[in-house]
């Protein structure tokens, strides 16, 4: 987006370079946890000029798969729900989810980049951000030359850690071994894309004066996560263009699993940290053990296992969600000839269960855009017009997130009561009520602040129109009453 607008960038990543993305190391189905592209990934990419060639890379989900917990008496092993096509009467989006592992879609947006914009763009791999100086007219970016000691990057969605000596990790694979040059070097806009434990973001916190803050949420529905590839082509008929889901229940296992393109599927394990579940499988010994949990947890999908990834999956750790993180205040501060500012996940870090971490990161990317036309191209009045234009879209966001995380039955609850009464009321009254929060979200035309500002006045009017059903059967009643009263006599 900057070199598209003439600005010479220094791009600065912590992690070494991805594969290619048309490198055979995607094709195994375990790379990484998959990213959904929703209407609003898609409409960014699509503005920065780049999804013609994601599309080359990204699979398509056209609906859910849902395997049966018992097929002892016959019964189907899975039962297909497939969305109407876009465009379509009765369609529930109006596009198509496009879906690639993460870093795929890092090594797609470099190469686009280096293609495109190859003297504009320097791409730094190995280069982790110590800290920023804002003292003088502009900013000051301190960084440290890190050494990747094994280049295997981390699962997708582990939360990342920073090592003592400055160097982000993602993972137990990701280990940087830290080199003595540090580097200090002044830009007119510095910006914080560096993930949940921001240092960025750090140094807007610590800022003289500065009223920006981080707060982290109690993790009171916390999740655990392992991958496993899924081999469609191991029984004919099976379809790999939906999204897979699974429940033992039982367990308190669950799995869902997307697609890749080249027709393999990566599931996500998810249960509770600490039952017993967890811990039967932090106790897998080999691929054998394996193979006997997935035979007794997930029946319907052993036929889609491999004996050599049984093993690969019993050696991978158990890795953990992100939890819901805000900031509060700026996202932004300004000097006199330059700015420093956040976005994505350094604002706004969600769970993964509803496609808006990557998605909201890249929409943030289109705002800023934005912003820097209507300050033409001024680094310090296009932040302040970034915070000004993002940060409660970004708040709301991790609120709304977190009001369909509860815990237990009652966060069940709370969650399925308010999606099943908008979807009926969306049905009889469209022009009064909106469709669901969850399908809202995924539709790009709806800003995050104004959907939650909107669901808030559609409860209003839900209490009114039942205080005024209300008042109008009590009326019938004492009516009722009367005639009754007045037959008789």
């Amino acid at each position: 987006m900057l070199a598209q607008r003439g600005w010479r960038v220094n791009l600065y990543d912590a992690l070494p370079a991805p594969p290619a993305a048309s490198d055979a190391a995607w094709g195994a189905g375990e790379r990484s946890y998959q990213l959904g592209l929703n209407g609003r990934g898609q409409k960014a990419l699509r503005e920065f000029g780049c999804m013609e060639r994601v599309d080359k890379y990204a699979a398509s989900v056209n609906g859910r798969l849902s395997f049966a917990a018992d097929t002892s008496a016959g019964a189907d092993a899975f039962s297909e729900t497939r969305f109407k096509p876009p465009g379509t009467p009765g369609a529930e989006k109006n596009y198509v989810t496009r879906v690639m592992q993460r870093d795929r879609l890092q090594a797609v947006l470099l190469e686009e980049a280096a293609e495109r914009f190859g003297d504009a763009i320097r791409v730094t791999h190995g280069a982790s951000c110590v800290g920023v100086r804002m003292h003088g007219d502009r900013p000051e970016l301190e960084l440290r030359l890190c050494e990747p000691v094994d280049g295997l990057r981390g699962p997708e969605g582990a939360e990342p850690g920073v090592d003592p000596d400055g160097c982000e990790v993602q993972a137990e694979d990701d280990i940087f071994a830290p080199r003595p040059d540090l580097r200090t070097t002044e830009y007119d806009l510095i910006v914080g894309a560096d993930g949940v434990q921001s240092r960025v973001r750090d140094a807007l916190c610590f800022a003289p004066g500065s009223a920006t803050r981080v707060e982290r949420f109690v993790d009171t529905n916390e999740r655990r996560y392992k991958t496993i590839p899924f081999h469609p082509s191991a029984v004919a008929g099976t379809p790999s263009d939906l999204n897979w889901g699974y429940q033992n229940k039982s367990l308190g296992l669950g799995m869902d699993a997307l697609p890749t393109m080249e027709g393999e599927m990566v599931g996500v394990l998810l249960f509770k940290p600490g039952s017993e579940v967890y811990e039967t499988v932090n106790a897998l010994k080999d691929g054998d053990a394996a193979a006997r949990f997935f035979a007794e947890a997930m029946p319907p999908l052993v036929p889609y296992l491999r004996a050599d990834e049984l093993q690969r999956f019993v050696r991978r750790p158990i890795s953990r969600l992100p939890r819901f993180q805000l900031v509060e205040g700026p996202l932004h501060r300004s000097q006199p000839l330059g700015a420093v500012l956040l976005l994505g996940d350094a604002i706004k870090a969600v769970k993964p269960y509803f496609g808006q971490g990557a998605n909201s990161a890249l929409e943030d990317v289109a705002v800023l855009g934005r912003c820097l036309d209507q300050a033409a191209d001024d680094p310090a009045a296009a932040a302040a017009a970034f915070t000004a234009a993002r940060a409660e879209d970004a708040r709301a966001l991790v609120r709304i997130s977190r009001s369909f995380d509860g815990a237990g039955r009652l966060g069940t609850a709370r969650f399925v009561l308010p999606l099943l009464l908008d979807i009926q009321l969306n049905k009889l009254l469209p022009w009064l009520f909106s469709p669901p929060t969850l399908r809202a979200l995924q539709d790009e035309r709806n800003a995050f602040a104004a959907l939650a500002q909107r669901k808030r006045y559609e409860r209003v009017a839900l209490a009114g129109l039942v205080a005024v059903a209300a008042a109008l059967l009590r009326v019938a009643l004492v009516c009722l009453g009367a005639w009754r009263r007045t037959v008789l006599a």
